[in-house]
C-alpha cells in the first residue's frame, strides 16, 4: 500500500488483506481510495469529529436522535433568527461547551 500520499489508492483486495490497518489508520486521519479494476468504488475515511460527539451524546442519553432528524441542517439554519431564552437561563452553547471540555453540566 502507498504511504506517502495524502490520500491512498488501494485496490479492494489490499483491502481484504490489510483491512484492519486500513482502518487504523483511518482512525489516525489517513483516506484511501478503493479501486476495483480501476474504477473507483468507494472510500476509506476518518472519522467525523462532530459526529462522534453527537453519537456520544446520544448512546448517553443526552440528545434523542428522533429530534436530531427534525432539525435543520447547517445550511437551512444560516439567517434562522434566534430565539430569545428565558430570563435566568443559560445558553445552551455554555452548556455544550461545559460538556465538550468535560467540565460535566452546572
Amino acid at each position: 500500500m502507498d504511504t506517502e500520499a495524502e490520500e491512498h489508492r488501494i485496490t479492494i483486495r489490499e483491502l481484504q488483506r490489510n483491512a484492519a490497518e486500513v482502518f487504523d489508520r483511518a482512525r489516525h486521519g489517513e483516506s484511501f481510495t478503493v479501486t476495483r479494476h480501476g474504477q473507483v468504488v468507494g472510500r476509506v475515511l476518518p472519522p467525523d469529529a462532530e459526529e462522534e460527539a453527537l453519537m456520544s451524546a446520544v448512546d448517553r442519553g443526552l440528545l434523542d436522535p428522533h429530534v436530531l432528524e427534525t432539525l435543520p441542517k447547517a445550511g437551512e439554519a444560516v439567517g434562522m433568527p434566534r430565539e430569545e431564552s428565558p430570563p435566568g437561563t443559560r445558553l445552551a452553547t455554555d452548556a455544550l461547551t461545559e460538556l465538550r471540555d468535560g467540565d460535566g453540566l452546572r
